[in-house]
C-alpha cells in the first residue's frame, strides 16, 4: 500500500487549523468565558451559627486619632444619612422610611444579575465599580448578590421563621432597611460559589479595600460590641471619609459611635 505524503498546503492547513483550535481553548480558559448558572435565592443561608467573636481583622483601635472627636463630622442620626448609625436602640425615627434616591445596582461584573437589586444610588454606583475592581483582582472570579433591600414582611419572617434577634435585626433597625447595605457570596470563574460566612482571600481583599469605594463590614466582633454576630458577607455603604476613618482605626461603626460617648 502506498505511504500518503501531505502536500506542503495541507500540511499548512492542518497546522492553521490546530492553532486556531487551541487560541479558542485558550481565550475561554483565561478569559473567563465560562458559564456559571447559579440559582440565587432572596432567602439568606439557613445556617447561621454563633461565631467566635474574636476575629482575624482585629487591630488595636487608634483612640487618638485627629477625627474621633469631631462628632460634627458625621450624620448618625437622619434616616437619609450614608451614616445613620442603627442598632435596637436606635431605630428609625421613621419606622415606614423609604429613601426617595433609590435605583438598580447598574453593574456588568456581578455573577448574578445585580439590577434585581436595588441600593440608594450613590451606594449602587460605589458598589458596582469595586464590584468591577473585584472582579479585575480575581480574574473572573466575581461578587454574587443574594440580599440587599428586604421588605418588612420578608424581614419579619426570616425572624419568625428562624433567625434570632442576634442574627438578623428587627425591621426599623436594619441596614438593610437603609437601603445601603448587601449580603455577599462570591461565583469562581468555574461556577462554584463560595461563602463568606468564614475569612478567606476575598473577605480579605474586601477589608483591605472595601473603604476605597465607602464600604464597611459592620458586624465584625460580635454580639457584645455590634449587636450581632459576627457576619463576612454583611458589606455597609457609609461613606469614603468614615469607612476609612474606622479601617485606619481598626474600629466597627458600633465601637466608634459609642467612643464618641454620643446619648441617644
Amino acid at each position: 500500500m502506498a505511504r500518503h505524503h501531505w502536500s506542503r498546503t495541507q500540511l499548512f492547513a492542518f497546522l492553521w487549523l490546530s492553532s486556531a483550535l487551541c487560541l479558542m481553548v485558550f481565550s475561554i480558559f483565561f478569559n473567563g468565558y465560562v458559564t456559571a448558572s447559579a440559582v440565587v435565592s432572596n432567602t439568606p443561608e439557613l445556617t447561621v451559627e454563633l461565631q467566635n467573636e474574636v476575629t482575624p481583622y482585629d487591630v488595636v483601635p487608634n483612640l487618638t486619632h485627629p477625627l474621633l472627636s469631631v462628632t460634627s463630622s458625621f450624620d448618625f442620626d437622619s434616616d437619609d444619612s450614608y451614616q445613620r448609625f442603627l442598632n435596637n436602640d436606635r431605630p428609625f425615627k421613621d419606622l415606614t422610611y423609604v429613601p426617595v434616591d433609590l435605583a438598580p445596582i447598574n453593574s456588568n461584573f456581578t455573577a448574578n444579575n445585580a439590577r434585581k437589586f436595588q441600593l440608594r444610588q450613590v451606594a449602587g454606583d460605589a458598589f458596582a465599580d469595586m464590584a468591577w475592581h473585584f472582579r479585575d483582582e480575581f480574574k473572573w472570579d466575581r461578587l454574587l448578590i443574594f440580599s440587599a433591600y428586604r421588605s418588612k414582611a420578608y424581614q419579619d419572617g426570616l425572624l419568625k421563621a428562624w433567625c434570632n434577634k442576634n442574627a438578623c435585626a428587627k425591621w426599623w433597625t436594619s441596614e438593610h432597611q437603609a437601603w445601603l447595605a448587601v449580603d455577599l457570596r462570591v461565583m469562581t470563574k468555574w461556577g462554584k460559589s463560595i461563602s463568606m460566612d468564614t475569612p478567606n482571600k476575598y473577605t480579605d481583599w474586601l477589608h483591605a479595600h472595601a473603604q476605597e469605594w465607602g464600604f464597611h463590614n459592620t458586624y465584625q466582633r460580635g454580639v457584645a460590641i455590634d449587636g450581632k454576630i459576627v457576619e463576612w458577607r454583611h458589606w455597609r455603604y457609609m461613606g469614603v471619609e468614615l469607612a476609612t476613618l474606622l479601617r485606619q482605626n481598626g474600629q466597627t461603626i458600633a465601637e466608634y459611635y459609642k467612643a464618641l460617648g454620643i446619648r441617644n
